[in-house]
């Protein structure tokens, strides 16, 4: 992964925070889909603007739909996993407090 450092430099031409970009395709694509998974709660909005996160993607990166589609299947079964393992981690945690 490849990160660019900078500034933010607002209209006027003032200097904020500190920015990174992040150049890593991927991630930045699972990143988008986690959050519009994460934020929006209307099943067929988060549908919809994740075909369309995909196609965008898609498009603009020339990585195949399909590899894409490859990418939130295992990025799915992977968050599963960890919330399982948390959840558990969670209740043996509350046991041992009691």
């Amino acid at each position: 992964m490849i990160v660019q450092q900078g500034y933010e430099i607002d209209s006027q031409g003032n200097v904020g925070n500190e920015t990174r970009r992040i150049e890593d395709l991927s991630l930045r694509f699972v990143i988008l889909v986690m959050s519009i998974n994460t934020t929006i709660e209307d099943l067929e909005a988060k549908t919809k603007m994740t075909e369309q996160a995909v196609k965008t993607c898609h498009k603009e990166t020339g990585v195949p739909i399909s590899e894409l589609a490859s990418l939130l299947v295992r990025m799915t079964r992977e968050a599963k996993e960890l919330t399982k393992l948390l959840e558990k981690n969670s209740e043996e945690m509350q046991d041992f407090f009691k």
